[in-house]
């Protein structure tokens, strides 16, 4: 059955073959070293047979026999190094797959972490006056770090990005309510209401968000 198979195999090519698993690649090793171990096998059973007659070999004929047996345990200490590279690779593959699973853990990890981070630095600005002033001043801190020219250095028209007089902690949409006594004032050729500032009176301060 082993010769058959063997015969098989090398009909095919060991090298033509579909990848296969850790335990059937040192199977496959097996297989394709068997010929040379049938014939150390069939060495090794002479050299036996001639012991248990008592018949001495010539000198020539003793280091040719030795010589076949040193042969022999090179080929098998082959095969067995091949082996336990192959369970090497194995072994490396596994922990490097287990290490790409860790790392992505963490990242999801750290993830979590800055969402978390932010949402409970939403709540806070939005649930504290203080801490919505406190951003405030970092936003416009960055805001003064990220432009080219200073402030005044160009012959420009700087707008205000801060509203007077707003109640909001968050950050408001484009469309605001205005009061119906206030339509009289507004004319437009397309019936479309522009942009309007909201009022500092306390009874139009009104923000529609998004």
């Amino acid at each position: 059955m082993r010769a058959k198979i063997y015969a098989m195999l090398y009909r095919i090519g060991f090298d033509k073959l579909p990848p296969v698993s850790t335990k059937d690649q040192i199977t496959l090793t097996l297989i394709e070293n068997y010929l040379d171990f049938k014939v150390g096998e069939v060495w090794e059973e002479i050299i036996q047979e001639l012991m248990a007659d008592s018949v001495m070999p010539i000198k020539s004929d003793r280091e040719a026999l030795k010589e076949i047996q040193t042969i022999i345990s090179a080929k098998s200490e082959a095969v067995k190094l091949h082996q336990l590279d192959i369970l090497e690779r194995e072994r490396k593959a596994e922990l490097e797959e287990e290490l790409q699973c860790y790392d992505q853990i963490k990242s999801n990890f750290v993830q979590w972490e800055q969402q978390n981070a932010t949402r409970i630095n939403f709540i806070n600005k939005t649930s504290d006056y203080e801490t919505l002033q406190l951003s405030k001043q970092r936003q416009n801190t960055l805001a003064e770090k990220s432009r080219v020219d200073p402030p005044g250095s160009r012959d420009t028209v700087e707008h205000n990005t801060i509203l007077k007089m707003l109640t909001t902690t968050v950050h408001s949409g484009r469309h605001i309510n205005v009061p119906l006594s206030d339509m009289r004032d507004i004319r437009s050729p397309h019936n479309v209401l522009p942009a309007i500032t909201p009022s500092a009176s306390p009874d139009n301060r009104r923000v529609a968000t998004q």
